[in-house]
């Protein structure tokens, strides 16, 4: 009976000396944001300029080899990104004019629609096979994007020249070419527009995203 008593008074000192390490140790767990709430800080926090209207400028050389359907299903897929992911309003999301189809000079064509950014993305290379069996595709797109402002009138992302470049290839797709190609505009937009807004870590990157090692490097430094 005394030894335990002894050892029930024993352990309450060692919980009155503790705890309040312990709970600070607890709380400090508690406070850490879990893998599902972390997130990537943007490059350019362009979801917090959500006040200045955004030019979409999409490039699709000849020399890319793109499909016909390939440029207006990539501006529907970043105005769709833009509104639905990072909440900018849809009436400021901006389309070239009709009489504004050359891009001889963005900033010009920004200014004319009162447009604060120019989103640029230019379409470098691009394929959309079938394969031989059933309705099965492949593919891949090859894109460089920059934001530029049209009152500074020069580029604020990326830091390198030249653009960011991002490449979505599809090894393979079941459901045809509708599917094929919707993964590569879905791919393109995300991997493009993650960078303008606290973007959950665990859904940064695509599946079907070709990462460079400086890309995999920046993401798991976070």
């Amino acid at each position: 009976m005394f030894k335990q008593n002894t050892s029930t008074v024993l352990f309450a000192v060692l919980v009155m000396v503790f705890l309040p390490l312990w709970g600070c140790n607890i709380v400090g767990v508690l406070t850490q944001p879990g893998p599902f709430e972390k997130k990537i800080p943007p490059q350019y926090d362009l979801a917090a300029q959500q006040n200045r209207k955004i030019l979409l400028l999409i490039e699709c050389p000849r020399s890319s080899g793109v499909d016909y359907d390939v440029k207006k299903k990539l501006l529907t897929g970043f105005q769709v990104y833009l509104a639905s992911r990072m909440d900018i309003k849809p009436k400021n999301i901006l389309l070239p004019q009709a009489d504004n189809t050359v891009l001889s000079d963005p900033i010009k064509m920004a200014q004319s629609q009162d447009a604060g950014y120019i989103l640029l993305v230019q379409v470098d290379g691009y394929r959309l096979s079938p394969l031989n069996t059933r309705n099965y595709f492949t593919g891949e797109m090859v894109s460089r994007a920059m934001l530029m402002d049209a009152d500074l009138g020069a580029t604020v992302w990326p830091e390198q020249p030249g653009g960011k470049t991002v490449q979505i290839g599809v090894d393979l797709e079941i459901k045809g070419r509708d599917a094929a190609l919707s993964r590569l505009i879905s791919g393109t937009t995300h991997c493009i527009l993650r960078y303008f807004y606290p973007c959950e870590k665990l859904k940064f990157k695509k599946s079907d995203e070709v990462m460079t090692l400086q890309d995999a490097f920046e993401m798991e430094t976070f």
